[in-house]
């Protein structure tokens, strides 16, 4: 027995030993992060360097502490939800394409109006919006390399600085613009208007053909936040933010801003013939399944109420056995009883008092109750009841029963 142990141990120890050196074999080293922009996600849970994590956790920050609320719907779904009446609220989209219908367009058209701001950082802004604010953009390929990334300069607020970083440059630009609505804001590495702010009715509509400056990798480098805080700053403090996490994830055009999965499932044959066919199947079912499997249960006869009967047979009996005392006190406790659940008397004490109380809850004349328990009083006294006096009785209490409201 003790070599079993020993040999079990000893199993056990190499086993240890074989799964250390298999983990040393097969150990990965970790990577650095990749600083290719080309492919940013600008998804705000992103921590790496093409996502907006940082920025997103920032804006608080920026704005009052107000905690930044995401949108994972189309904007007039989630325009229905803000409240409008109250103006500086905040809509941001921070994309690489922009992807919206004429509906959604004019939606945020009013959405500024209303005194509101709208803040899109793309690279392509769309062509629904050009015609709308009436600007004509020139889109710049990007490429690697060092220098300026983003220039701001404002004679107003007295703005004039550059942000500058190793990686992803982009040189769009808006190459028109209408003077009486839109104010240029900031410029690219080539000294062209890329960053532009549009009066629309009560509020403003912010245009940034460089959403990678809103990206971790250009934030964490060098003293970049500040290009942040610029953007941002022509913002009112006290707005309520919301953060798009929708447009950002779309890669082709939609028919409307209807678009719904179902649309997406229905495109394709394949898997519209298989919808119909669940469909069915499940419609098949239900019909057979519906159908009752055991035959019909034969009614039965509802239970009836035989107190009554009850009480009749045992009141004949005693009135066969002529025992008519014990007959008419059974008739008096059960008129106390019910003097006292329907009309709340005391019954201990059955004096003027108490009949002259009885009539009047019940409307019944004073005589009659008073003859009604003299006669109780009576068959009480001699402990005994004749026949004839039995019968009066019996007649007496009935028309109290029926006669008592």
């Amino acid at each position: 027995m003790k070599k079993t142990y020993v040999y079990i141990a000893i199993a056990v120890v190499l086993a240890l030993v074989a799964g250390l050196v298999f983990l040393g074999q097969n150990k990965t080293e970790v990577k650095p992060q990749s600083a290719d922009l080309s492919r940013a996600s600008f998804g705000q849970r992103d921590r790496r360097a093409g996502g907006t994590y940082a920025a997103f956790k920032l804006l608080p920050s920026m704005f009052n502490q107000s905690i930044p609320q995401v949108i994972t719907k189309p904007f007039p779904k989630a325009v229905s939800k803000i409240s409008t009446r109250q103006s500086y609220n905040l809509y941001m989209i921070i994309a690489d394409k922009l992807y919206v219908t004429e509906e959604e367009v004019e939606q945020m058209l009013s959405f500024a109006e209303a005194g509101n701001d709208l803040f899109i950082a793309v690279n392509d802004p769309n062509a629904l919006f050009e015609k709308a604010l009436d600007f004509t953009y020139e889109p710049v390929y990007v490429k690697e390399g060092k220098g300026v990334m983003q220039y701001y300069k404002d004679t107003l607020q007295g703005i004039d600085t550059s942000f500058v970083y190793d990686g992803l440059l982009t040189k769009s630009y808006f190459s028109k613009i209408d003077t009486n609505t839109t104010t240029v804001l900031g410029y690219n590495s080539s000294h062209n208007p890329d960053f532009i702010r549009v009066s629309k009715g009560e509020g403003q509509i912010y245009f940034l053909l460089n959403p990678y400056t809103f990206c971790n990798y250009f934030l964490l480098q060098q003293h970049n936040v500040a290009a942040l805080e610029t953007q941002l700053s022509y913002i009112d403090s006290y707005s309520t933010v919301y953060w798009d996490d929708y447009y950002r994830k779309l890669l082709a055009p939609r028919a409307s801003s209807n678009f719904s999965e179902w649309q997406v499932l229905l495109k394709f044959p394949a898997l519209r013939w298989a919808l119909w066919l669940i469909f069915l199947l499940a419609l098949v079912y239900v019909l057979i399944e519906g159908k009752r499997r055991q035959r019909i249960m034969p009614k039965k006869a509802l239970l009836t109420n035989n107190s009554l009967e009850f009480v009749e047979a045992l009141g004949q009996l005693y009135y066969q056995q002529h025992n008519n005392y014990n007959l008419a006190q059974k008739m008096i406790v059960h008129l106390l009883e019910h003097i006292r659940q329907h009309f709340y008397l005391n019954t201990n004490i059955l004096n003027g008092e108490f009949i002259s109380a009885l009539a009047h809850k019940t409307t019944l004349p004073e005589e009659k109750v008073n003859a009604l328990f003299a006669m109780i009083h009576t068959i009480q006294v001699n402990q005994h009841a004749t026949d004839e006096e039995l019968m009066e009785l019996y007649q007496h209490i009935q028309s109290f029963y029926l006669n008592a409201k």
